[in-house]
């Protein structure tokens, strides 16, 4: 995408339409975060955001442009982990994922092919190297990290600190456009330090699946809805990503420029439903390898923490919880071997009230304009 076609986009934002020159592609808004850099102190500015950011969350998926992060940083981030994927596999497996003292997970590499060699199984089909950007009270030396690519390890840390600086603020504003106090989120995840996995990730093209797979699947990352708290996503410019809406599946138009937010189910019930966790997936690119980084965000107490609508939210709306309170690992561990069945997918919550599909969720595109309800999106002057 040009740097014109990206401003011509970003500006229909005023004429209260995100949709996209490609009709294929779902209409997903796209927030200008100029408002975000230091040097713009503006209470006004940020008042201005915060409520297009409100908005934007309704859909629960969103691309945010002009967020601070510098271009420089990204190109370098995006060349050095093509080149770690364009490794020899066994230098790729040296750097196998390693069980670390401090780690919520095991870091490091899995292949796509990792384990599963049944004829008919279906493969979640990507590579990923994974590492743990906060807390980072531990060892990184005792990360596995390729020696045949030494700039590897420090362009990934640089990047993960910049996405946990992006994350922070995208909560703290997430809240206030709720009219809630800027920490409201953070404050039931944890306070301002949160546990950030960043996963690197590539998906090769179909021609790559082994002969062994007769009947190779054409999903890299199945259909689900994110049990974390957000997810950040940065991408190249092939495409692969898709969201579910009115019964079918559309592609999502890329903007290597931008970072991509993905709301979570536990965003969904904190805001009590104002916020929407969006089901989506990602399919293998057919003549081209992808190549994506997803930045997630969890509590760093997963055991004690409890996921609940905001009371001050739920007092301000004057409606009733519509979610009830649930253990973050307690969830996470029972659901997320099983939520790419449709039957778990579409029943993310245990609901207080089955009108939470309101109309709130009721999204539609009419006109070329995106609407939520009757309302079309982008109205920001009426109230929520």
């Amino acid at each position: 995408m040009s740097s014109r076609d990206l401003e011509e986009q970003v500006a229909l934002q005023g004429q209260g339409s995100y949709m996209y020159k490609g009709q294929n592609h779902y209409p997903l808004p796209v927030v200008d975060l100029k408002g975000r850099l230091e040097h713009n102190s503006d209470p006004d500015v940020r008042t201005a955001l915060v409520q297009q950011l409100r908005e934007a969350g309704k859909v629960g998926s969103f691309c945010v442009v002009n967020h601070g992060i510098e271009e420089k940083l990204l190109m370098e981030f995006k060349q050095v982990c093509r080149q770690f994927f364009a490794l020899p596999l066994e230098e790729k497996i040296n750097c196998s994922k390693t069980p670390i003292p401090g780690c919520y997970r095991p870091l490091g590499y899995q292949g796509q092919f990792h384990n599963r060699t049944q004829k008919s199984f279906v493969i979640q089909r990507r590579e990923v190297f994974e590492i743990q950007g906060s807390p980072s009270s531990y060892n990184h030396d005792l990360v596995p990290w390729p020696e045949l690519l030494l700039s590897f390890r420090g362009c990934l840390e640089a990047f993960a600190k910049e996405m946990q600086g992006l994350t922070k603020w995208m909560l703290e504003a997430l809240a206030e456009g709720l009219g809630l106090g800027k920490d409201a989120f953070l404050k039931q995840i944890g306070g301002d330090e949160f546990h950030q996995q960043v996963n690197v990730c590539s998906y090769p093209m179909m021609e790559k699946q082994p002969k062994e797979i007769i009947n190779p699947s054409t999903i890299a990352f199945g259909a689900h809805s994110d049990l974390t708290i957000m997810n950040l996503v940065l991408e190249d410019d092939v495409g692969g990503a898709q969201v579910y809406h009115d019964d079918r599946w559309f592609d999502v138009k890329p903007i290597p420029e931008g970072v991509t937010l993905f709301l979570g189910d536990p965003m969904e019930c904190m805001s009590n439903g104002m916020y929407h966790a969006m089901i989506h997936r990602v399919v293998a690119p057919e003549n081209n390898s992808r190549f994506s980084c997803v930045s997630t965000v969890e509590p760093i107490d997963k055991e004690r923490t409890v996921i609940h609508p905001v009371p001050e939210l739920v007092e301000s709306l004057g409606t009733p919880a519509k979610y009830v309170p649930y253990n973050f690992l307690g969830r996470f561990m029972s659901i997320a071997g099983k939520r790419f069945e449709p039957e778990i997918m579409t029943k993310r919550f245990m609901v207080t009230d089955a009108a939470v599909l309101d109309s709130l969720r009721d999204f539609s595109v009419r006109d070329g304009v995106f609407h939520i309800g009757s309302r079309p999106l982008g109205s920001f002057t009426e109230g929520f």
